[in-house]
């Protein structure tokens, strides 16, 4: 099978020419193009150039200055007219638990939501009650209260976990304040 790869033939032959210049005292990369070091440094000293133009024009024509800044005037606070609240009572709520001792209980919590009419608040809650009942259920199942086994439960513990899931569920704002109107431990 014959070779017939000529790359070998003209590396060979630039070999060779290369060889006879140097004997006859002669530059043997005379008539070749410039090494790629040599490009890639024009290439470097471009894209510094054009990066220092991009600095001196930002510098000079989009910056702004702070006397410029300065002549702004502050804009007038909007004056906020007071929301109108409703009270959205909700039925009660059984959740059931199981006390650290293995005792099950119920709760029994009564509930109002403070919402305020703007953005249509109230009707976002009525339109999503199903959904935040069952998500309170879950919310206080999911954690033991904190003294349940004595009879009492604290307040706040309970209205931080329906605040999260009213956040959680209808965005922050909606729900003003969480009333507890009535709750009860039953046992068993």
């Amino acid at each position: 099978m014959a070779d017939t790869d000529i790359s070998k033939e003209k590396s060979r032959a630039d070999s060779e020419a290369a060889i006879r210049a140097m004997r006859a005292g002669e530059d043997p990369d005379a008539g070749k193009p410039p090494k790629k070091g040599k490009k890639k440094l024009l290439l470097m000293m471009l894209v510094i150039l054009l990066a220092a133009g991009g600095g001196a024009a930002y510098k000079f024509v989009l910056a702004k200055d702070d006397a410029a800044v300065a002549e702004v005037p502050d804009p007038e606070p909007e004056v906020v007219e007071a929301d109108e609240l409703v009270y959205i009572d909700l039925a009660p709520l059984f959740v059931p638990f199981e006390t650290n001792d293995g005792g099950r209980h119920k709760i029994v919590v009564v509930l109002s939501l403070e919402v305020g009419r703007r953005d249509n608040g109230d009707k976002r809650v009525w339109a999503l009650l199903p959904k935040l009942r069952e998500s309170y259920v879950r919310a206080l199942t999911s954690r033991p209260f904190p003294r349940a086994e004595e009879g009492s439960i604290k307040t706040v513990y309970l209205k931080n976990r329906i605040r999260a899931e009213n956040n959680r569920i209808l965005g922050t704002g909606v729900v003003n304040d969480v009333l507890v109107r009535d709750i009860r431990v039953l046992p068993g």
